[in-house]
């Protein structure tokens, strides 16, 4: 179909479904889905321009930094042709969709800084609506966004195409690259030339992972026979690389403290030591730290009261309700849950695993992960529960002494708070 009068279909479809609230069926359940997470958030198709995240400067050394800033030469030898034969820009964002790096035809160029699309801005889904760089970040994967498809009605004149690249060692997407032009000289087939791209960016940092474990591997060859206790190589994320402990074999540490003292998952402890790229985790050969059980109240206040052997503290806000979540789930929660109960969003995870880096340091061996998890810890909502499921309701009953976190509005705290309630039908709550 002529692209002009496809996007005139759009541009109806767009206009149909923000007066009646409902998508017509030639709006892909992709855009679909992602016009109703933009109304969600709050945003209307004549929403302000993408807000300003960091000075262009700023973006520029970021992006100086950031490992797919190693990838460009390759990204410009498999796009070029598309870049300026047919008038499009290269754009590549963080993974929070903040725009890095761009470059490409200087008209288009001109004609993207004027709807902010340039680095230094956001085009996270929540912030610009439906595009290529938010929405393949929301959804996981590729995209394509043809004109009136784009939720702002600013970006309508745009065709753009997106792909995620992922860490080869995490599987963590590490930034969106992106093709944009106008809708007149865009084509289906830049999705596929974007996804190609991608790939090749992904093979060659998969190319460089493997290179520098293999370095880590030679100097954790010199340092583990100086050491008489377990010890392991890890990659910078965490990963073991080598182990001559088998508990560590197969397993991956939080390491983002960098070097010095670590709480290991079994409650032990260990120490990072900087190894060139890597690190060396060591622990003492007769390494058993005390595991101390830690008691947390969740019902009655609008805190978390924890108690531990040094003393008592309050959790409040996200702590309070990460550590009632977790106990109100034993068998472990993945990131993207608690960003779902947290929030009602799921993209949320990068907020969600910065608040459990800084509750790590509360509850140390306390906090597992993969999945997240409370591990020597007793928790009044988990005695109620096992009550419960004992039948024992009045023992319950017994137990509570307020609503669960009073004053959470956490969609998954008042959903369980609801379901308490029922569960022990006692006036108290």
């Amino acid at each position: 179909m002529d692209p002009r009068r496809w996007a005139d279909l759009l541009r109806r479809a767009h206009e149909a479904t923000f007066a009646r609230g409902r998508a017509p069926s030639i709006v892909r359940d992709v855009v679909a889905d992602s016009w109703e997470r933009c109304t969600t958030s709050g945003l209307t198709p004549d929403a302000p321009a993408a807000p300003l995240m960091v000075e262009p400067d700023d973006a520029r050394s970021r992006w100086e930094e950031h490992p797919l800033s190693r990838t460009a030469d390759l990204l410009r030898g498999v796009l070029a042709g598309l870049l300026h034969d047919a008038r499009h820009i290269l754009v590549v964002s963080d993974a929070d969709g903040t725009l890095l790096w761009s470059e490409g035809h200087p008209e288009v160029l001109r004609a993207s800084e004027a709807i902010q699309f340039s680095p230094g801005y956001s085009w996270a889904e929540d912030h610009a609506g439906t595009n290529a760089v938010g929405t393949a970040l929301a959804a996981g994967r590729p995209v394509q966004i043809f004109s009136a498809e784009h939720f702002r009605s600013a970006v309508h004149a745009f065709q753009c195409s997106g792909a995620p690249i992922r860490d080869p060692d995490s599987g963590e997407i590490l930034g969106v690259i992106d093709v944009t032009g106008s809708y007149r000289t865009g084509h289906p087939h830049n999705l596929a030339l974007v996804q190609t791209a991608a790939r090749l960016a992904e093979e060659r940092l998969r190319s460089e992972m493997l290179e520098r474990h293999t370095r880590i591997l030679g100097l954790f060859a010199e340092h583990a026979s100086r050491h008489g206790g377990p010890a392991a190589a890890l990659a910078p994320s965490g990963r073991v690389l080598a182990a001559t402990h088998d508990a560590w074999r197969d397993q991956r540490f939080e390491v983002a403290g960098g070097t010095g003292r670590i709480v290991l998952p079994d409650g032990s402890t260990g120490t990072l030591h900087d190894l060139g790229e890597g690190l060396l985790l060591t622990a003492p050969q007769d390494a058993r730290a005390a595991r101390s059980r830690v008691a947390v109240t969740v019902f009655g206040k609008p805190f978390v009261t924890l108690r531990a052997p040094d003393g008592e503290h309050r959790l409040s806000g996200r702590h309070g309700e990460i550590v009632a979540l977790l106990a109100l789930n034993p068998d472990g929660l993945s990131s993207a849950d608690l960003a779902e109960m947290l929030y009602g969003d799921r993209t949320r995870e990068v907020t969600v695993r910065a608040e459990m880096h800084r509750l790590r340091d509360v509850l140390g061996a306390g906090l597992a992960t993969r999945p997240y998890r409370l591990e020597h810890v007793d928790s009044d909502v988990a005695a109620v529960l096992a009550d419960l499921q004992e039948g024992q309701v009045a023992r319950a009953r017994s137990r509570v002494r307020g609503p669960l976190l009073p004053g959470s509005s956490a969609p998954a705290i008042v959903a369980a708070r609801q379901a308490l309630t029922a569960a022990l039908a006692d006036p108290v709550l």
